[in-house]
């Protein structure tokens, strides 16, 4: 059984990871962490309530999730292909 970044208690705060990931550091867990946002309707709850904490992150995160939903829609339309 696998656990979610977001949606998982324990360990850092959903707001702390959320800060990480707005670093724009794209280590091995935060591919993790977009699968998460992904596949979890848990975790985008948890995503938005944390973004809500940091509207200095806005812009930022607001790039972040472009890219991340636009790198899912391709990879699902190739699937459909």
């Amino acid at each position: 059984m696998s656990t979610c970044c977001w949606c998982t208690p324990g360990g850092i705060s959903t707001t702390d990871v959320l800060k990480r990931y707005a670093s724009k550091t794209r280590a091995r867990e935060f591919q993790t962490a977009d699968e998460d946002l992904c596949y979890c309707l848990e975790c985008v709850a948890e995503y938005h309530k944390a973004r809500d904490e940091v509207p200095f992150l806005h812009e930022v995160l607001w790039e972040l999730e472009t890219s991340r939903l636009i790198s899912h829609f391709e990879k699902s339309i190739r699937g459909e292909i």
